[in-house]
């Protein structure tokens, strides 16, 4: 997968969870934003993990955002 494709789903998933993810310390970033912080942070390999992961967990219909949110704690603590 290409680095504008993983950012195109990234921010699709980001602007599609807008309400909750205003709660967290990203609150105030745009969806861009994050998907830039991840992609840099995280690298593109292992977002591509997390939106893989993010598609199984909607299939199973879990809670993305919950999986989500834990990222970016995790984040936020490192």
């Amino acid at each position: 997968m290409e680095l504008t494709e993983l950012k195109r789903e990234l921010r699709s998933f980001c602007r599609r969870n807008r309400t909750a993810l205003k709660y967290t310390h990203v609150g105030e970033l745009s969806a861009e934003e994050i998907s830039e912080m991840l992609i840099r942070n995280l690298g593109a390999e292992e977002v591509k993990r997390i939106l893989a992961d993010i598609d199984i967990i909607n299939s199973r219909r879990g809670d993305t955002v919950k999986y989500f949110m834990l990222i970016l704690e995790g984040l936020k603590a490192a």
